[in-house]
């Protein structure tokens, strides 16, 4: 937490369970605001655990934005109307003031109005890397996934989730995992974020070896950190 305290102002964690419910105090500690998820999957049980432990750190004061579930509804763990019951029982339970949405990929949140509806925030994740972009294209594409989600958000502010590039890895189509192609991502979404004031999470601060079995090479190497704690694209 301190080696990430003084490049951004946001940390989003992805659960409230195992260890994960004291980033938020952790972030707090470090001056950083919050988006905590629950995570959300086919384990009901745990479903209820993850609810549980969001609203007691946001009734601590430590959630800014509180979130129900990541990519739920595109893998397929849950159907809608479960997924919507989360949501509601997670809102009756918050504090006033604190937000509340549910992060999928943007192509479902265009789907599922219903979903919207739910939200006080649209949380989408945009990842031109997965639908093979080159990357001279790449935040081109970023904008026009925010443009889309923004058009059915209405009113209500639209926050990527997640967006990043691989350093390395195997290429999706026109997607090339390099470390050279990942450092420019980098730059050209803050460049285009604050440009335009997008707010943006990046994805990811660190390196996750553990993905391998998952997502092959390329899933573990999406940080801008190593697994060491390591800079990767400095000097």
């Amino acid at each position: 937490m301190a080696l990430l305290a003084p490049h951004t102002r946001w940390l989003r964690s992805f659960a409230c369970t195992e260890g994960h419910e004291r980033i938020p105090l952790e972030a707090r500690a470090h001056g950083l605001k919050t988006l905590v998820g629950a995570w959300i999957s086919s384990d009901r049980a745990r479903n209820e655990r993850e609810i549980r432990g969001l609203l007691e750190l946001a009734r601590a004061g430590l959630v800014d934005i509180a979130v129900v579930g990541n990519e739920v509804l595109l893998r397929g763990d849950l159907p809608e109307p479960e997924l919507l019951d989360a949501l509601a029982r997670v809102r009756a339970g918050l504090p006033a003031g604190v937000p509340l949405g549910c992060v999928d990929a943007y192509a479902v949140l265009l789907e599922r109005p219903a979903l919207v509806a739910a939200c006080d925030v649209l949380l989408p994740n945009c990842y031109p890397f997965w639908e093979g972009r080159p990357i001279s294209r790449a935040v081109h594409d970023l904008r026009r996934m925010h443009a889309l989600v923004q058009a059915v958000a209405g009113d209500r502010p639209v926050v990527i989730a997640e967006t990043g590039w691989p350093g390395q890895g195997d290429a999706v189509g026109a997607a090339q995992p390099t470390a050279e192609n990942a450092m420019r991502y980098f730059v050209e979404v803050q460049q285009w974020s604050r440009r335009e004031g997008v707010p943006v999470c990046y994805f990811a601060s660190f390196d996750e070896p553990w993905k391998l079995q998952q997502e092959g090479e390329v899933g573990t190497r999406w940080g801008l950190w190593d697994q060491d704690e390591r800079p990767k694209y400095l000097g």
